[in-house]
């Protein structure tokens, strides 16, 4: 029996390669289509994230100067925002927690003082260690004005929870980095 080497191995090929470009245009046309509406639906996420830190803001402005980092490479602001009304500052921190990048805002009034904090994204795994992204845990930062230590064990401030040490340093230092952040800014400007 004679072979064709065109029908057995060149036309599935050809068929797969066809069906590739099709699949990877598709995609590119629903990643056009999606992503202005993700843009959009992330942009109001993250508004009112920084309503919920700094309520007594009206709207926010990015702050265009330098952001810092507490610890290069683990422990960063990735964004400040200035509320127009010169009621505080939300900085945007990223810290390395228990399952990778853990995402935090920190509102911070016009005095200097801690007026709430939130975890916006985690990998930590759900149950003990999520326990520090818990409004009860994160609201024993308000009305703090710094911290003594980066260490959560060691500030003295914070009752931090038994077993999920690397979480809640993780919030820890996020925030010493923001409050750090907010006296780099020289305050509300």
């Amino acid at each position: 029996m004679k072979s064709n080497t065109y029908k057995e191995y060149i036309a599935p090929i050809v068929v797969l390669v066809c069906i590739c470009l099709v699949a990877s245009a598709l995609l590119g046309v629903v990643y056009g289509i999606s992503k202005p509406i993700i843009d959009v639906n992330s942009q109001k996420a993250a508004d009112e994230a920084r309503a919920t830190v700094l309520a007594d803001a009206d709207a926010f402005t990015p702050y265009e100067g330098e952001l810092v980092e507490s610890a290069p490479g683990s422990v960063y602001a990735t964004e400040a925002y200035i509320a127009n009304n010169k009621a505080g500052v939300v900085v945007t921190v990223q810290s390395k927690s228990f399952g990778g990048a853990l995402t935090e805002m920190v509102g911070i009034n016009a005095n200097g003082e801690i007026t709430g904090v939130v975890v916006t994204d985690h990998a930590d795994t759900p149950g003990l260690g999520t326990k520090d992204f818990e409004p009860k845990y994160l609201d024993q930062y308000k009305g703090l004005t710094e911290m003594k230590s980066t260490s959560v064990k060691e500030d003295g401030q914070i009752q931090f929870i038994s077993g999920a040490s690397v979480s809640g340093s993780a919030v820890h230092y996020g925030v010493y980095c923001a409050l750090d952040q907010f006296a780099k800014m020289g305050g509300v400007q």
